[in-house]
């Protein structure tokens, strides 16, 4: 069986159901508590009449008798050793036994037998009003019932139109940016803060989030294709030179070779960087765990040294502190930053490195003694192969700021950064591990 796929219409149809259904248990509730109303007003008057009629003698008996003359009145007979001796005037006559056989012919009635001294009363209260009145309360109900169906599917129509309606505005508004294959804002269908508008915010949102998204890889492929473009055609220039092996010399065949390699690590290493900053942004939050700093610093301290032995790295006293950290995202940070601290030093300079406990943080300054940065570029230190004025013809992706700040974001961490003409200072600030606890 194939159901109605519109909403609409089965909102309509349910709406109009549920209205009808009301209207039916309605209706046969009133009419049978109508009924049974009726029923007993019956019995109640008919027992009634029976009361008056047994205290009743003589003349008064049957002034009594001669009062029912209607059909609707109560139909009386009084019987005496099979023989009616007296019957109301709207009452047939006859010999009693034939006569209540014909009356049970015709059951519209409700039927009293009492003996009272000798005396049988036969009261027939006639129910034929009460049918009469219980069959226009049925016409009433249907009329009202067809009123309520149709009611119900009007309402039910315009009901769901109204609630639907914010549906389809969304709706079209996706279509439209599946038609156009651009991301579009949604309007908000609702100036109340109901489901649909918070469905409305939410939508716009997603759409926000996946066109910064889409915008990011964008910009992402169109930087990285920029970036390995130089080390490809290094590669292809030289293999052009090693195609003519057969014309070169030794030293020139080791400079291509070499200047392959070198490319070939460029490239290595740019990948590199790029998976782990996409792998940072994507996973979110990491999971953080409770590691001394004199473990990471004294390491990396060990690693700024070996990078360039000229420099004097200088390490000030520190206490013991302890920070929630990811060990491997917190070294790749803290590396990142000094590697760039030793590129951008002096020959002979000196980088310093000190820890600042700082209520609910813990930072982590490296200071270096270089051409300090711009104050245009500070604004995009963190974006993505972002190369300052000072930082044209060093070596380099242009990516190591941003993963560090992509990795202090994911350990709920920051960097500041300050600078000036002597020098750069950026801070890695890292949750702290309250004393108590370390």
């Amino acid at each position: 069986m194939n159901f109605p796929r519109s909403l609409r219409t089965r909102f309509t149809i349910q709406t109009g159901g549920a209205i009808v259904s009301l209207v039916v248990v309605f209706a046969i509730i009133t009419i049978l508590a109508v009924s049974l109303h009726l029923y007993d007003a019956a019995v109640s008057d008919t027992l009634s009449v029976y009361a008056g009629l047994k205290h009743a003698h003589g003349e008064t008996l049957t002034a009594m008798m001669q009062g029912y003359t209607r059909s609707v009145d109560p139909h009386i007979w009084i019987i005496h050793n099979g023989r009616i001796v007296l019957h109301s005037p709207n009452a047939a006559s006859g010999p009693a036994g034939m006569l209540i056989a014909s009356l049970a012919r015709h059951p519209l009635a409700l039927r009293i037998v009492k003996s009272h001294d000798g005396l049988t009363y036969m009261i027939d209260w006639p129910l034929k009003p009460d049918l009469d009145l219980l069959g226009d309360l049925v016409l009433v109900m249907t009329i009202v019932g067809l009123a309520a169906a149709a009611g119900g599917v009007l309402l039910g129509r315009w009901t769901t139109h109204r609630v639907l309606e914010p549906v389809k505005r969304m709706t079209r508004s996706v279509e439209r940016m599946l038609s156009a294959n651009q991301f579009l804002p949604v309007e908000n269908p609702s100036r109340t803060d109901d489901e649909f508008s918070q469905l409305a915010g939410l939508l716009s949102e997603l759409v926000q989030t996946l066109e910064a998204r889409w915008q990011r890889d964008r910009t992402l492929l169109a930087d990285a294709a920029h970036q390995l473009r130089t080390p490809l055609e290094v590669i292809r220039g030289n293999l052009d030179i090693l195609r003519h092996w057969d014309s070169i010399d030794r030293a020139t065949e080791e400079e291509s070779l070499t200047a392959i390699d070198r490319a070939v690590s460029e490239m290595i290493t740019l990948v590199s960087n790029l998976l782990t900053l996409e792998h940072v942004r994507n996973e979110g939050p990491a999971q953080l765990q409770t590691h001394s700093l004199s473990t990471l610093l004294e390491d990396a301290c060990e690693d700024a040294r070996a990078l360039n032995p000229a420099l004097r790295v200088v390490l000030y006293d520190h206490t013991q502190e302890a920070v929630w950290v990811h060990e491997p995202f917190a070294r790749r940070a803290l590396w990142a930053v000094l590697e760039n601290a030793v590129k951008y030093s002096p020959e002979n300079g000196a980088i310093e490195i000190k820890v600042l406990p700082q209520a609910e943080l813990c930072g982590i300054s490296i200071r270096d003694y270089g051409p300090g940065i711009p104050a245009d570029d500070i604004p995009h230190i963190f974006t993505r192969f972002y190369r300052g004025h000072n930082g044209r013809g060093k070596s380099g992706t242009g990516l190591g700021l941003s993963i560090a700040e992509a990795l202090m974001r994911s350990q709920k961490g920051h960097i500041t950064v300050e600078t000036g003409e002597r020098g750069t200072t950026f801070t890695l600030w890292f949750l702290r591990v309250p004393p108590s606890r370390t």
